[in-house]
C-alpha cells in the first residue's frame, strides 16, 4: 500500500513538474527564438556539409584526390567545434537570464535535481527538435550546396537529392554528444552557485562602479600601440624573411601575440579611454543619447572585452582566410593569361606538325605560333633585385638570368631604342625580382659588354609558357637592340640547356573539350593545355573558396549571435531604465536614436578592429596566392560587414519592442 502510495505520489508530482516544464519553455520560446534558429541552421551546415563528403559520386567527380576529400572532412570538424562552443556560450547567457527563475524555485522548496531536470527536459525539447528540423533543412541545403559548389569549381554534373543514413548517424551522435556537454555545464552552474549569488548574478556581471583612471589611460594607450606594431611587422615580415628565413616564424608568433594581446587591451581600456574623453569634452552636458550609448558601451566593453577580442580575432579570421581564397580564385585567369599565354603550347617543330595534321584531319584549324627568344644576364641592383648575392640564392654574383625578345618577333609591341616593356609579372615576383617604370636595365655578357634600357611599361600578361622563362617576367626590346645584344651574347655554358624557341598554336574557332580530347591520347606527343590548367586551378582554387566560405559564414553566423543574445541580455537588465525615461518625458524616438548609436558601437567597433586585422594580414601575404588583392578583399569585407549588420538590426529591433512596452 505504501509502495502504491508513493507511486502515486511520484506520478503526480512528474505530470506537475511536467506541466511546469511545458508552461516555461512556452513562455521563453520567443526568446529562444534566434537560438533555435541558429541551431537548426547549425544542424543544416553540418548535416549538409556531411552529405557532401560522404557523397562519393559527387566527391569523385568535384575532387578526383583523397587530399581534397579531406578537406571536407576537416570542414566539418571545425563546424563541430564552432557549434560546440556557440551553444555552451549561448547556453549560459540564458540560464544567467534566467538566474531569478531558477532561485524562485529553490525558495519555494524545490531541490536542484529537480532544477537540473527541468533544464534538461527544456533543453531536450530544444536541441531534438532542432536536430530534426535541421537534419529536414540540411537535406535541401546539400542539394543547394552542392549546386553552389559546381557553379564556382564550373563542373557540368547532374545534381541528384541523396539522403545519407550514415550522415544521419553521425549528427545525431555529434548532437547527443554535445547535449551532454550542455547537461554537465547545466549540472556544474547549479551545484557552484548558490542561492545568493543566484539572487545577485546580474549585478556581478558588470563593473560599471570602476572609474577611469591613469592606468586604463596608459594601458589603453600600450595597447593602441601594441597593435600599430603588429601591423607594422606585418609589412615587414617578408622582406625580413627573405634576409633571413629564420625570421619568418618568430614574427609571425610576434604579430599574433601583439594583435591579440592588443587587441584585449585595446577593449578592456582603449575603448572606455576614448569613449570617456567624449563624454568629458561635452563639460556635464550629456543628453539621452550619450546615456544609452557612450557611458553605457565604456563599461559594459570592459567587462565583456574577452569576448569581444574573440569575436574580432574569429571576425579577422574568417575575413582574411576569405579573401585569400576569393583572391586565388578571382585571379585565375589573369594568372593563367601570364604562366600559359598559348591554349597549347607544344617543345618541338615536329610535335607542333602532328598536331597541326592531326586537327586538320578533324577539321579544327590552328593558328600556328614559332617564336624565338634568349636568355641575357642583368646587371642586379637594389631596385630590382631583393636576393641575397650567394650561391644559395641562386644567383651568380651579381647577376640575373632573364629572357628577353624583339619587338619584331611578338606582335602588338613597338618598343623605342633605349626602352623595354616587361611583360608577366607577378605580384609574387616582387619579393626575388622587381622592375618598375622608369627603373634602368642594364644587360651584361660578362666580360665587360654592357646595355642599358629604361622600363616604361610593366603587364601581368606573359608572352612565353612559365616553364620556357622559367616562372620569370620576360622583357621586350627593340628588334636593333635584340640583335646588338644576340652578337655580343657570351658563348652557351653546356652545362645548361637554355631554351630559346616557342613552339604553340592557338585553336581558330576557339578552345573546347572536343579539341581537348583528340589531342589528349596515350601515344601523342606532350603538350601544354591552357583549358587543362584553367580546369585544374579553377577547381582547386573554387574548393578553397568554397570550404572557407563556408566555415566564414559558420563563423559569422556563431559571433553575430553571440553579440547579439548579449545585447538582448542587456535590454532585459536595463528595462527599468527605459521606464524611468519615457516617464520623465523621453519619447520612443528619442530613446531609440541613443540606442542605435549604441548598436552602432557595440557591433561596430569590434567589427572595425577585425577589418583592420584582416587587412593587414591580406596585405603582408596576398601576392602568394594571386595577381589582384583589392578588388576580391573590398567584395570579401563588403558580404562579410552587411550580413553582420543584419544581427545589430536585429538586436535594435528587439530593444524597438522592449522601449515600446516600457510604459
Amino acid at each position: 500500500m505504501k509502495y502504491w502510495i508513493r507511486s502515486v505520489s511520484w506520478a503526480v508530482s512528474s505530470m506537475k513538474l511536467n506541466n511546469l516544464v511545458i508552461k516555461n519553455f512556452l513562455r521563453n520560446l520567443k526568446n529562444y527564438g534566434l537560438y533555435v534558429f541558429a541551431l537548426v541552421f547549425s544542424v543544416a551546415l553540418f548535416f549538409s556539409l556531411l552529405t557532401l563528403t560522404l557523397d562519393d559520386t559527387a566527391m569523385t567527380e568535384i575532387t578526383g584526390s583523397t587530399p581534397m576529400t579531406a578537406l571536407f572532412s576537416i570542414g566539418s570538424v571545425v563546424v563541430v567545434i564552432i557549434i560546440i562552443l556557440f551553444v555552451c556560450f549561448a547556453n549560459m547567457i540564458f540560464i544567467k537570464r534566467r538566474h531569478k527563475e531558477l532561485a524562485l524555485f529553490q525558495l519555494v522548496g524545490m531541490n536542484r535535481s529537480k532544477i537540473f531536470r527541468i533544464l534538461l527536459l527544456e533543453n531536450f525539447f530544444i536541441y531534438f527538435g532542432s536536430l530534426i528540423g535541421g537534419v529536414i533543412l540540411g537535406f535541401f541545403i546539400s542539394r543547394l550546396l552542392l549546386m553552389i559548389l559546381l557553379k564556382i569549381m564550373r563542373v557540368d554534373m547532374m545534381v541528384e537529392m541523396n539522403f545519407s543514413p550514415l550522415a544521419l548517424f553521425i549528427t545525431a551522435g555529434v548532437f547527443v554528444f554535445i547535449f551532454f556537454i550542455l547537461m554537465i555545464q547545466n549540472y556544474v552552474f547549479l551545484k557552484r552557485t548558490s542561492l545568493i549569488k543566484m539572487l545577485k548574478l546580474n549585478k556581478t556581471s558588470e563593473n560599471t562602479g570602476q572609474p577611469i583612471g591613469k592606468m586604463t589611460i596608459i594601458f589603453g594607450a600600450a595597447g593602441i600601440l601594441m597593435i600599430a606594431a603588429g601591423y607594422y611587422m606585418s609589412t615587414e615580415m617578408f622582406d625580413r624573411a627573405m634576409e633571413n628565413g629564420l625570421l619568418l616564424p618568430i614574427y609571425m608568433v610576434s604579430i599574433l601575440f601583439l594583435t591579440i594581446a592588443g587587441t584585449y587591451i585595446t577593449f578592456k581600456c582603449s575603448v572606455a579611454f576614448v569613449l570617456n574623453m567624449i563624454r568629458r569634452s561635452k563639460n556635464g552636458h550629456v543628453n539621452v543619447n550619450d546615456v544609452l550609448s557612450v557611458t553605457s558601451v565604456m563599461f559594459k566593453m570592459r567587462s565583456n572585452s574577452f569576448l569581444l577580442t574573440v569575436i574580432a580575432v574569429i571576425t579577422a579570421i574568417s575575413i582574411t582566410a576569405m579573401s585569400l581564397s576569393y583572391i586565388s580564385y578571382y585571379s585565375t585567369d589573369k594568372m593563367l593569361d601570364s604562366t600559359t599565354p598559348y591554349e597549347y603550347t607544344v617543345d618541338s617543330s615536329e610535335n607542333l606538325d602532328y598536331y597541326e595534321e592531326l586537327l586538320n584531319e578533324n577539321g579544327i584549324e590552328i593558328n600556328r605560333i614559332e617564336k624565338s627568344f634568349m636568355h641575357y644576364s642583368v646587371v642586379g641592383t637594389d631596385e630590382n633585385n631583393n636576393l641575397q648575392n650567394s650561391e644559395e640564392s641562386g644567383v651568380n654574383g651579381n647577376e640575373l638570368g632573364i629572357v628577353i625578345a624583339s619587338d619584331q618577333e611578338f606582335e602588338g609591341f613597338d618598343v623605342a631604342k633605349n626602352e623595354t616593356k616587361v611583360t608577366g609579372t607577378l605580384a609574387i615576383l616582387d619579393m626575388y625580382l622587381s622592375f618598375k617604370e622608369g627603373d634602368p636595365v642594364t644587360f651584361t655578357n660578362g666580360d665587360g659588354f654592357e646595355r642599358t634600357v629604361e622600363v616604361t611599361e610593366t603587364t601581368s600578361e606573359g608572352i612565353l609558357p612559365s616553364n620556357l622563362s622559367f616562372g620569370l617576367p620576360a622583357l621586350i626590346v627593340d628588334d636593333s637592340v635584340y640583335q646588338e645584344l644576340s652578337e655580343k651574347q657570351p658563348a652557351e655554358n653546356q652545362e645548361y640547356d637554355m631554351p630559346s624557341e616557342l613552339y604553340a598554336f592557338n585553336i581558330a574557332g576557339g578552345d573546347t573539350e572536343e579539341v581537348l580530347d583528340i589531342m589528349d591520347k596515350e601515344d601523342n606527343p606532350p603538350f601544354v593545355s591552357k583549358q587543362m590548367d584553367y580546369n585544374e586551378m579553377v577547381q582547386m582554387s573554387g574548393m578553397m573558396a568554397f570550404i572557407v566560405g563556408f566555415l566564414g559564414f559558420a563563423f559569422l553566423l556563431t559571433s553575430g549571435c553571440i553579440l547579439y543574445f548579449k545585447q538582448i541580455d542587456e535590454c532585459e537588465e536595463e528595462k527599468g531604465s527605459y521606464t524611468v525615461l519615457r516617464r520623465l518625458g523621453f519619447s520612443q524616438g528619442e530613446i531609440l536614436r541613443g540606442l542605435g548609436l549604441k548598436m552602432i558601437i557595440s557591433f561596430g567597433i569590434p567589427l572595425i578592429i577585425g577589418l583592420l586585422h584582416s587587412l593587414f594580414a591580406v596585405k603582408s601575404g596576398w601576392f602568394i596566392f594571386g595577381i589582384e588583392m583589392w578588388t576580391p578583399t573590398l567584395i570579401v569585407m563588403g558580404v562579410y560587414t552587411v550580413l553582420y549588420s543584419i544581427f545589430a538590426l536585429m538586436s535594435l529591433a528587439y530593444y524597438k519592442k522592449v522601449v515600446k512596452n516600457s510604459i
